[in-house]
């Protein structure tokens, strides 16, 4: 499966030139190729001061970029001089390229900027970006890297590597509080889909925060049909991103409808035990669930009863996302039925 979110590794490239006394460096070797690279398929298009050669420009009508904030949400595509996307975030591209997993997911993501977090050459691509806007630039190899210096030969001196590459990058905000604006839009998202609903906790110990929202028909149930801690039963559910996209499912049609189906996987409601805590509710034997998801389930009472709970990353899978399916900072919602209950 590809790799989408390329902006802190990158593939190597194999050194230019031949072996001499006075062997150039990694930088003055990618500078050499580069420039004739420039003089044949882009004639007339100098460096500009920040290092990189901007190929197209396609303005936005929204903020200026500015380097001190801490978070951009972008959508990029890395392509090398010979033209081979190695990783794209587009959608349209990666189906037009034949590498469209439907389980994967595309669209603008969160990517940490500034020294330590994202190459040199990323925030030059950025700087004088507007949001909305759309950018393709060369970034030189010597650019790769994140850190930062004060000169270009100290840049030069510093490079690892020879491959400069081609970026597409689409500015779609940025922001230095990603957890506002996940609360922000969590709570856009529900008042949209479910009405005035408000948040609550799971943790008995805790406030609502506007980070977790649970949304049930357990009204319907009488209160005396509810469970004991020491209950155990069955649930299906469906475990989707906020814009539809289903990441996990037990119910087969929903994973056929998404594309995501695996004949090897067993499509059955799976077994659940509650507990007296929210953290001490297991699915399968495992407790290693995301506290969203055993929250919800803690939440839950009545065989019958049917939940849609919605959270921030904060109760997921935070800052670093899960595999290819689920990008960092991602709010997620579970539908959820409880099938089954025993004592």
């Amino acid at each position: 499966m590809k790799t989408k979110y390329l902006l802190l590794t990158v593939l190597g490239f194999a050194a230019l030139g031949c072996a001499k006394s006075n062997t150039p460096s990694t930088g003055e070797t990618a500078q050499e190729y580069l420039n004739l690279w420039m003089d044949k398929y882009h004639p007339g298009i100098a460096q500009n001061t920040d290092g990189i050669y901007i190929l197209k420009d396609i303005p936005g009508s929204g903020k200026v970029w500015e380097s001190d904030t801490a978070y951009s949400y972008l959508k990029v595509t890395v392509k090398g001089l010979d033209g081979v996307v190695t990783s794209t975030s587009d959608e349209n591209l990666s189906k037009q390229l034949g590498t469209y997993e439907p389980g994967d997911y595309y669209g603008p993501y969160y990517q940490a900027t500034g020294q330590g977090a994202s190459y040199a050459g990323l925030d030059a691509i950025l700087s004088g970006m507007r949001v909305g806007g759309t950018r393709e630039a060369v970034v030189p190899a010597w650019l790769i890297t994140t850190n930062r210096y004060k000169t270009h030969k100290e840049y030069m001196n510093a490079a690892s590597q020879s491959a400069s590459l081609i970026y597409t990058v689409s500015l779609f905000g940025q922001t230095n509080d990603v957890s506002k604006t996940e609360v922000d839009s969590l709570k856009s998202y529900v008042t949209r889909h479910f009405g005035q609903v408000s948040p609550v906790s799971y943790d008995p110990d805790k406030e609502a925060d506007g980070t977790f929202y649970f949304v049930s028909n357990a009204n319907l149930f009488p209160e005396d049909d509810a469970r004991t801690d020491k209950a155990s039963g069955t649930i299906n559910y469906t475990g989707r991103l906020l814009n539809g996209q289903v990441f996990d499912t037990t119910i087969e049609k929903v994973a056929k409808d998404a594309g995501i189906y695996n004949a090897a996987k067993s499509y059955a409601p799976v077994s659940v035990s509650f507990a007296s805590s929210w953290n001490s509710v297991t699915m399968g034997g495992s407790s290693s669930l995301i506290d969203g998801f055993k929250g919800g389930l803690y939440l839950m009472k009545y065989v019958g009863e049917k939940a849609v709970i919605i959270f921030t990353s904060d109760h997921g899978y935070s800052t670093s996302g899960s595999g290819s399916s689920i990008p960092s900072w991602s709010p997620l919602q579970f539908e959820i039925e409880l099938v089954t209950l025993s004592e």
